[in-house]
């Protein structure tokens, strides 16, 4: 996961301007006291100050980028996920209410008619002479409706698992998934603060180009100034002036690219820090910042720990599969009334319990291919896990090679600097007692701001590297917010 899309920038301090006093072994003398003293910037610190503003800008994206927020969430809902697995256990009370208005259906006819009205007629004909006769009716047959034209059945139904071992399967899932949810959130915050350092110090890196390239511009104004000068005094040629011209003007274009870097470094800190675009973005000058120390191991990785939180998963996934095999045992219990209509006496009151059995004894090996299939994915990780454990291996390695060679070139480039301002002195002296032509002078100058800028790139390959090795080693303190996975 890389917010910058794979692009890595240069990164660096502000290059402070050096005294002519110095010489270069004392420059590599107190560089080295810098690397011996192994002093960090306040990044490291807990608490962000207005004399560290890459502190406060990294509290900054850690509490407010729109990436990691989207983390957040995902890791809230992996909570849900888990309490709703284990509310399963608890029993649960749901109130069911069913009103039927019924027209027609089938019927039962009852030929009670049919059977008693020869009995009656007979009767009345045996009775009819005598002093006491009978008449009983004709009755026809009834018909009775087998839906009742209104009725109702209102319960309270609990239900509670007594064996159910697919349960707690899930649950330990749901847990996993959990922690490989925070896990994930680690990673991308690490990644951030990665890519807050790399922004900050890119700009950094940027104004102390421009500083060098605005000194070498004074310089060169001023090389204009004497050129013209001479031209006028009949000393030299109009070729002088604009050469002179020339390099001036190519400064200059040097500086607009320089600018315009520098507003898209600043805009790409602010979308980190999910600020405007245009918010003011202020670069302090700082110590280098050490290397990190070996206390965050391969082991805290979060990526290997999101792969192991996915292992575990699919172990129970795995585990889930087999215990489908067995059979689950509720308690069910209902309590309410029926009837033709809303009333409540001992006439219209039911009551249930039940014990229900479910074990499906035959599927045509279903649950045997997906306990296959989730033993097969739970393989496929731990080979995952194996390969990414090695590419994290490999690139802390490269980062502390990375590290050492950028320490090395530091060096060379503080001491490359230190030749190049005295050669320009020199140079500068020269041309000014005229024991120095144009193209001489350009070129100590040229050598001058390129040993500059070179020192900005080198500080900046040393951050950037340092910042590397950190991020291999999941060094920085990160807040416990964001680390913790704690099961809720």
């Amino acid at each position: 996961m890389c917010l910058t899309n794979g692009h890595k920038s240069k990164i660096s301090l502000p290059v402070r301007t050096r005294r002519t006093g110095i010489s270069a072994a004392g420059r590599v003398q107190r560089l080295l006291l810098v690397l011996g003293l192994s002093l960090t910037v306040t990044a490291h610190s807990d608490a962000a100050n207005d004399a560290d503003p890459l502190a406060t800008y990294l509290s900054d994206a850690l509490a407010s980028n729109a990436l990691l927020k989207a983390q957040d969430f995902a890791v809230e809902a992996a909570a849900q996920g888990l309490g709703a697995a284990r509310a399963q256990r608890a029993p649960q009370l749901a109130l069911t209410a069913r009103y039927t208005v019924a027209d027609g259906g089938r019927v039962i006819r009852i030929p009670t008619g049919d059977l008693v009205n020869p009995i009656y007629q007979t009767l009345n004909q045996l009775t009819a002479g005598s002093g006491n006769p009978t008449q009983f009716p004709q009755i026809g047959n009834n018909d009775i409706n087998l839906l009742r034209r209104t009725e109702q059945d209102t319960r309270l139904t609990l239900s509670a698992p007594i064996y159910a071992p697919q349960i707690a399967e899930q649950i330990r899932i749901r847990a996993a998934e959990f922690d490989g949810s925070v896990a994930t959130r680690e990673a991308f915050a690490r990644t951030l603060v990665r890519d807050v350092k790399t922004a900050y110090f890119q700009l950094a890196q940027i104004q102390a180009g421009i500083r060098i390239l605005d000194a070498s511009q004074i310089t060169l104004a001023e090389n204009r100034r004497v050129a013209e000068a001479l031209v006028a005094a009949g000393k030299a040629t109009r070729d002088r002036v604009l050469r002179a011209e020339a390099e001036f003007l190519a400064i200059e274009q040097r500086l607009h690219a320089a600018r315009n870097d520098e507003r898209a470094a600043r805009r790409y800190l602010n979308l980190l820090r999910n600020r405007d675009e245009a918010a003011a973005v202020t670069v302090a000058d700082g110590a280098l910042f050490a290397t990190p120390d070996d206390r965050g191991s391969q082991a805290t990785r979060p990526e290997l720990r999101g792969l192991d939180s996915r292992i575990d998963a699919a172990d129970h996934a795995t585990k889930l599969a087999g215990s489908s095999l067995l059979p689950t045992l509720s308690l069910v219990a209902d309590s309410g009334i029926q009837g033709t209509g809303y009333k409540i006496d001992r006439d219209a009151d039911v009551s249930t319990a039940s014990l229900v059995l479910n074990w499906t004894l035959f599927d045509f090996g279903a649950r045997r291919a997906a306990e296959s299939q989730a033993r097969a994915q739970t393989q496929q990780l731990r080979a995952t896990r194996d390969e990414v454990r090695r590419q994290l291996d490999l690139a802390r390695l490269s980062a502390d090679d990375n590290a050492l060679t950028a320490e090395r070139s530091l060096l060379t480039a503080e001491a490359r600097i230190a030749a190049a301002e005295e050669g320009f002195r020199i140079a500068e002296r020269k041309r000014d007692a005229g024991q120095l032509s144009q193209i001489e002078f350009l070129d100590a100058e040229r050598a001058q701001t390129e040993a500059r800028l070179g020192l900005a790139i080198a500080r900046s390959d040393l951050q950037s590297a340092r910042a590397e090795q950190e991020y291999t080693r999941a060094a920085y303190p990160l807040p416990a917010t964001l680390v913790s996975s704690a099961t809720p």
